[in-house]
């Protein structure tokens, strides 16, 4: 049985609001999911944050790419702007769009590392809810950021995981009829509230996955879609780390000083 067919033969409307719930929900909580199609957008310094995003790819595992379209970077993050990030139903049909950014956070640079305290996503939109209906004609955005500490302190470390940190936003036809009207929504993680004492994340692996889910009944119209989506770093203080050389410099500084107090007693 298709979707849309077992969504019309829901004889209860209560319960096609609830199974639109429950399809947001899973497709959220199942992880990343096989993609027929990816884009590799690659890499983007942001140098004022002292941080790089690398092998910045989407995917999606029900819609062609690209759902995000390509980033740009700015102070602290970087910023999409999605023109095709839509879910759309009606006359009793129902829609998910699946879409998931995978990359890399370096903070290792020459000479130093950039501790990596938090990341944030937020995005924002649009939806319009129209017809004659009940609740069961809504909409749904969630979110939904896995992370990967994969360095430390400079160091590559055994990867382990961070627990993932989710949002999500829902309007039905009763409460929240019209057209075109805003939606936002934001998540973060704590990374550094996350690591041992005395230790930061100077790399990581993040994986971001959205679902847009759209259900109708006969005679109603939902629609949502993504307009605006970016994702922020909170960097920590520049750690620097000596050159080899300086490393000789400070052993022999230490043998020195150990030959004076020697001397001196």
């Amino acid at each position: 049985m298709t979707l849309t067919r077992a969504f019309n033969n829901l004889s209860r409307m209560p319960r096609l609001m609830a199974l639109a719930t429950t399809l947001s929900v899973a497709v959220l909580a199942a992880g990343p999911v096989a993609h027929a199609a990816l884009i590799n957008y690659g890499d983007f310094a942001v140098p004022s944050a002292g941080i790089t995003f690398q092998q910045v790819t989407e995917s999606s595992g029900t819609d062609p790419v690209p759902l995000y379209g390509p980033p740009s970077p700015f102070a602290v993050g970087l910023d999409f702007n999605p023109t095709s990030f839509v879910s759309s139903a009606n006359g009793g049909a129902a829609d998910i769009t699946d879409g998931q950014l995978n990359f890399g956070v370096n903070g290792q640079g020459p000479g130093g590392y950039v501790a990596i305290n938090s990341l944030t996503v937020g995005e924002a939109g649009d939806f319009t809810l129209l017809g004659v209906g009940t609740p069961a004609t809504s909409v749904f955005a969630g979110a939904i950021i896995r992370v990967t500490v994969t360095q430390v302190n400079g160091l590559p470390v055994v990867p382990f995981n961070l627990t993932p940190s989710n949002a999500s936003v829902g309007f039905n036809l009763v409460a929240n009829p019209g057209i075109v009207q805003p939606w936002s929504l934001s998540t973060s993680i704590d990374i550094a509230s996350q690591m041992p004492l005395g230790q930061v994340a100077t790399r990581v692996a993040v994986s971001v996955d959205n679902s847009l889910v759209s259900t109708s009944q006969p005679g109603t119209i939902a629609f949502i879609a993504k307009k605006d989506f970016t994702i922020t770093l909170i960097p920590g203080p520049h750690t620097n780390l000596p050159e080899p050389g300086t490393f000789a410099l400070m052993a022999i500084g230490g043998m020195i000083a150990a030959i004076r107090r020697q001397s001196r007693s």
